[in-house]
């Protein structure tokens, strides 16, 4: 019996689909075809684990209302909608799990749907090689609420990772999110109304670029943090990107990391080293266009790493060729205690924190800036390893090597 043949028996009850004996109604392209039923939990979940390696899972247009976590763990497999605006799947009566779709699996594609109003996070992928995520969203319809879910598109500890064309709004810490992993690729989405709009954490060769960050908290975040399994990321090329008013109160979880971040933040860099950020719009972002700044306790906000392997320093960083417009205008309390009360704040701002036991008279460690003269910039000097706050560039005019753009 062909897979067509026994869902189309299965499910003729409560797909409501109209079957012929050998499955042939099945769509182009589809080996189970989904249409929402009067049991939307029983029809996706079966669904999802009758889903052999390789195989297309299709869900038609319309809405599907699950009622606890769905999980997909076949390698190969694609799930493919009608279109992020025809087909969603809305948790909003959601009773259990921690996420709203769990995927397992390597080599899967998710396509053409949208996730909405999730408990927890949107759509978590964990421990796998290769997934793409390509024309999904995930929406949280109540925004700037501490009782969405934190993340909305979720890898973590992947390797090759693709998310493309695709929206996130309302996520209460990092909408397009990408976590401890390797060979990852953001570009041509847009992320507003979360706390952070992309967020790059411990993470090595990542390409973030074309995408669209506003009315976030922060609009890009690239993140080393302690604690972690996987540390040192490195080498995030950051590109052609449009992060503008990005200027909504945090509201994040109080006590985490993305917590801490003030409102009004084009990009900011934490601990991470070899940074390459370019030929980005920036602009109307109330605190600061970019800032490059240590995981030290010297800016009270972080309590010494407990550790040993954690590089606190952010390294190796370049700043080159971006637009920046009416940044600083109306900056947070923490960034004026940062910059001494300087109103506006500057379109740049380094901590200037730095290591100073290590060799660098290569100068591959050093943070380095090339933009325009009208570019104003900012050294806070804030483990006072300099002569103090100084907004004189000559000392991070130095450039690095660029990063694979593909």
């Amino acid at each position: 019996m062909t897979i067509g043949v026994k869902l189309c028996s299965l499910f003729a009850t409560l797909v409501l689909a109209s079957c012929t004996a050998d499955g042939s109604n099945l769509p182009d392209g589809c080996d189970i075809y989904v249409e929402p039923s009067v049991d939307d939990q029983t029809t996706l979940a079966e669904a999802f684990v009758d889903a052999e390696d390789g195989m297309t899972v299709c869900l038609a247009a319309g809405e599907f209302k699950p009622t606890r976590q769905l999980t997909l763990d076949s390698n190969g497999v694609t799930l493919k909608g009608a279109g992020p605006e025809q087909t969603i799947i809305d948790f909003a009566l959601q009773e259990t799990g921690g996420n709203g779709l769990l995927v397992k699996g390597d080599d899967v594609t998710l396509v053409d749907f949208a996730v909405h109003n999730t408990p927890g996070d949107g759509i978590r992928v964990d421990q796998v090689d290769n997934i793409l995520f390509e024309r999904v969203h995930v929406i949280w319809e109540a925004l700037h609420s501490l009782d969405n879910g934190a993340y909305g598109l979720y890898p973590v500890q992947a390797n090759g990772v693709t998310i493309r064309a695709c929206q996130v709004v309302g996520a209460r810490d990092a909408g397009i999110y990408v976590g401890q992993s390797t060979n990852i690729l953001v570009e041509d989405s847009i992320a507003h109304d979360n706390v952070a709009g992309i967020e790059i954490e411990n993470s090595t060769d990542a390409i973030v670029r074309r995408n669209e960050a506003y009315d976030n908290t922060a609009g890009v975040l690239v993140f080393n943090l302690p604690g972690l399994d996987v540390k040192d990321g490195k080498r995030c090329n950051v590109y052609e990107n449009n992060l503008h008013d990005n200027n909504v109160d945090n509201f994040a979880d109080p006590g985490t990391v993305v917590g801490i971040v003030p409102p009004g933040v084009g990009m900011l860099v934490l601990a991470a080293d070899a940074t390459e950020v370019h030929d980005n719009l920036i602009s109307n972002n109330r605190s600061v266009g970019v800032a490059v700044i240590a995981y030290s306790s010297e800016s009270m906000l972080f309590k010494p790493p407990t550790d040993p392997e954690y590089d606190i320093y952010s390294e190796g960083n370049f700043i080159h060729d971006n637009t920046y417009t009416t940044n600083g205008a109306d900056p947070d309390a923490l960034v004026l205690l940062l910059t001494g009360s300087v109103n506006p704040s500057p379109d740049i701002i380094f901590d200037g924190c730095f290591g100073a036991d290590k060799n660098n008279t290569s100068g591959a460690l050093s943070n380095c800036v090339a933009e325009a003269d009208t570019v104003r910039f900012m050294d806070a000097d804030l483990c006072a390893q300099g002569m103090g706050i100084s907004t004189d560039r000559a000392p991070v005019t130095c450039t690095q090597a660029p990063l694979p753009a593909e």
